[in-house]
């Protein structure tokens, strides 16, 4: 990659890098053959067409891993992972034993109050999830939700007041649906949230993103 900045000579490259001179001069006898460097002039070598490919593709690479890491529990909860056009970016939270709520909190925090627009496909419906969209639903906001059938018959049972009033709302289309929803997500003016659920409805894991190759 220092090659990508400019010609260097073995020399630089040592300074740079903190490589040992043998070491040094053995990448660059590997580069060559492989048609990656050439010698400019002066003892310097530099980037062929083909060498600055490699780096491109290294660098990617290098981001792929990066969000792998970063990524890696919130894809081993989401259900759809092979689904997703990796790589992405954004934020996630993932519950722990010691903080089981942290997916829950997550959303609620990031969830906007007043969003022009609001779409959702909802596995499960808690009383914190509800009232994180009451302001939502109060602010007018155009939404569009789609239930399990069985979700949205426990949530009136459980709170049939708050549901009665997100589902008369005039600014409120509520899709029932009797097929299984495999994970969840929010679609957000220019935003997007997806959960992960665990089978008994725990909310396991969040990712909160502004990328367009996930909307």
């Amino acid at each position: 990659r220092t090659l990508d900045e400019a010609p260097r000579t073995p020399s630089d490259l040592q300074d740079a890098t903190g490589a040992s001179r043998s070491a040094v001069h053995r990448s660059l006898a590997g580069f060559e053959e492989r048609g990656w460097v050439h010698k400019a002039g002066d003892a310097r070598y530099e980037l062929t067409a083909a060498g600055q490919h490699v780096v491109e593709q290294d660098e990617r690479l290098a981001r792929v891993v990066d969000r792998s890491d970063r990524f890696s529990e919130f894809l081993a909860e989401f259900e759809r992972a092979d689904d997703l056009p990796f790589p992405f970016d954004g934020e996630v939270a993932v519950g722990t034993r010691t903080q089981p709520q942290a997916a829950t909190e997550f959303f609620v925090d990031r969830l906007p109050e007043a969003p022009e627009r609001l779409r959702g496909l909802c596995p499960v419906l808690t009383p914190q999830f509800v009232r994180s969209f009451e302001p939502v639903v109060s602010a007018g906001t155009d939404i569009e939700l789609v239930y399990h059938e069985p979700t949205v018959r426990q949530a009136f049972e459980a709170y049939p007041e708050t549901m009665e009033l997100a589902v008369n709302a005039p600014n409120v289309t509520t899709v029932v649906t009797e097929d299984p929803l495999a994970a969840g997500l929010t679609l957000c003016d220019g935003a997007v949230f997806l959960g992960a659920f665990g089978g008994r409805g725990e909310f396991r894991a969040c990712l909160h993103s502004t990328d367009e190759s996930l909307r």
